[in-house]
């Protein structure tokens, strides 16, 4: 490792009378102790608000309205963050807010390059009166790499989901209310015409927000030209990222030759742009309400009708809300649901397009113009800008009908009245566990793929449940029991005495692939031979099938 670079803070300037007029005099004994420390011999340049301090107190003012609040701030080291550290650095004491930096090595650049990064941020934040904590995160050799393999997408994608992994481990570590980074004005246009070209929906052509759940930009009106200029005018240097430099990454493509081929041959195209974007915002604004709309319609009927927690890791919504929806109102029902599940990263529209058609009911009922309700085909969806809308009612949705479908990082699937939202990791984790098995020799606490489950006594006999289950579980049951996931061939006895396949009990109950392979069996072990006595459906929202004695 390469030792830290030395920063030239402060440009040298021949002093001339005007350094020693009489209004300066009073401000150089007022800022001595800041004049004079050799960690802050930079600061009188940065006391007076510069009016790009001032745009950030400005954006951030309505946003935030804790008292003492904990910025997390990203910092790379290039110029956008390196502006925004020093400018909270100056708002922090107008805030009454405490400030902490992280900066990432994600390993894929040179070790003495990445290495410098770091050591520039470390060292930034070491120099003021009143060090910033810093915390120096690194991602391991290799794993951006293996990310972008198993994600199926390129390796900048990669490296921005593990990143913001880690500015959320930080935050929640250092208890920040709020994770900062530098997104500027000109970030903006190149993501809008990088999504433009890659089929984004409006979610991913709107103009970035200020603020998206705990992440603020307090930077986004300001264009990079501007950023920069700032750190000239304080006499700062920067980083410069090698790969900005070069033309493999799409972004720095759009920034080097398409952004200046529109300057030149179409001037003030980013007003065009910016006007587009808010059209799409206003189209965006009545989807929102008009799927508000419908929850409101539906909520006697089906319940809730948004998305709620499921035992095993996914989200789910009565299937008869999903089926009555349009696909433009479903297409954003499921993004409401990747956000719930923390997905991190942007789901192309193409599968979030997919998934709304194919777990659908086909549509039963005549035709009919409606904007709240209807299905369509897939072909239809992708052949016609303006599909047809199909009204179904709700009777006619009472099907028990099962559906999966996968695509990236989302599995949809239809379970009976219910559809359920899977990030497709989770549940893979979640499906290695199937061959899990149990021994309880007395009531107590026992961990297993589902969570917990709880063996206690009453009256009646010992009963076994899991913690989360509202049912009163199974039993009477004698100890010991073994607790395991269902193995091919296993049988369970009937009220006429005989024995039936497990198997074929799933699939009149219509248990779906994950919860067939978890579903909990339960074993005498008491028993010459050992016997199954159950098979624990109801935590799942299936049947409980309990041989009574």
């Amino acid at each position: 490792m390469q030792p830290p670079p030395q920063m030239p803070l402060l440009r040298k300037q021949k002093p001339n009378f005007f350094h020693y007029s009489a209004g300066l005099i009073p401000a150089l004994f007022l800022f001595s102790p800041l004049v004079f420390s050799s960690r802050t011999f930079y600061a009188p340049r940065c006391m007076y608000f510069h009016p790009l301090v001032d745009t950030v107190l400005k954006n951030i003012k309505p946003i935030v309205r804790i008292a003492s609040c904990h910025f997390l701030l990203a910092c790379s080291g290039g110029a956008d963050s390196t502006a925004l550290l020093l400018v909270f650095r100056q708002l922090q004491q107008q805030l009454s807010c405490k400030v902490s930096v992280i900066t990432v090595n994600h390993n894929i650049r040179s070790a003495a390059e990445s290495a410098g990064d770091s050591a520039f941020v470390a060292e930034l934040c070491n120099r003021f009166d009143s060090p910033i904590p810093c915390v120096v995160a690194e991602i391991p050799i290799g794993d951006v790499a293996r990310c972008a393999k198993k994600r199926c997408r390129g390796t900048e994608d990669a490296a921005r989901t593990l990143r913001y992994r880690l500015f959320e481990k930080t935050a929640d570590s250092v208890s920040a209310d709020f994770i900062v980074t530098a997104h500027n004005r000109s970030d903006v246009y190149e993501t809008v015409l990088m999504r433009l070209f890659q089929g984004g929906s409006t979610a991913t052509l709107s103009a970035m927000p200020m603020r998206r759940g705990r992440y603020l930009r307090p930077l986004i009106t300001v264009e990079r030209s501007s950023i920069e200029e700032f750190l000239r005018q304080q006499g700062i240097v920067w980083r410069e990222d090698a790969t900005n430099a070069h033309d493999t990454y799409l972004r720095n493509r759009i920034r080097h030759y398409l952004v200046p081929t529109l300057t030149a041959t179409f001037g003030g195209w980013q007003a065009g742009l910016d006007k587009t974007l808010q059209r799409i915002a206003v189209d965006r604004s009545f989807c929102e309400e008009a799927l508000t709309d419908v929850r409101v319609d539906f909520t006697g009927a089906a319940g809730p009708t948004d998305w709620e927690q499921c035992k095993h890791g996914a989200i789910t919504i009565p299937a008869v809300f999903f089926d009555s929806l349009h696909p433009a109102l479903r297409i954003r029902l499921l993004e409401q649901g990747c956000h719930r599940l923390r997905i991190g990263e942007r789901v192309p529209l193409g599968i979030l397009m997919r998934l709304s058609v194919e777990c659908a009911l086909k549509p039963k009922a005549s035709k009919t113009q409606g904007i709240a309700t209807g299905s369509v085909s897939s072909a239809a969806l992708e052949a016609s800008s303006a599909p047809e809308i199909v009204a179904m009612s709700r009777e006619e949705q009472t099907d028990t009908h099962s559906q999966v479908a996968a695509a990236g990082v989302l599995r949809l699937e239809r379970r009976g009245s219910r559809i359920l939202l899977f990030d497709n990791t989770a549940y893979r984790r979640l499906y290695a566990q199937k061959s899990y098995f149990l021994t309880i020799i007395q009531c107590g606490m026992y961990a297993y793929p589902l969570g917990q489950l709880e063996v206690y006594r009453t009256s009646a006999g010992v009963f076994i449940r899991d913690t989360e289950d509202k049912s009163t579980g199974i039993g009477p049951v004698v100890l010991p029991l073994s607790v395991r996931a269902r193995r091919s061939g296993d049988r369970i006895q009937m009220s006429s005495g005989k024995l039936k396949e497990i198997k074929k009990i799933l699939n009149e109950w219509r248990v779906d692939s994950l919860a067939r392979e978890l579903l909990p069996i339960i074993i005498e072990d008491s028993c010459v031979p050992k016997r199954i006595r159950a098979v624990y459906g109801s935590l799942l929202g299936y049947k409980n099938w309990f041989v009574e004695e």
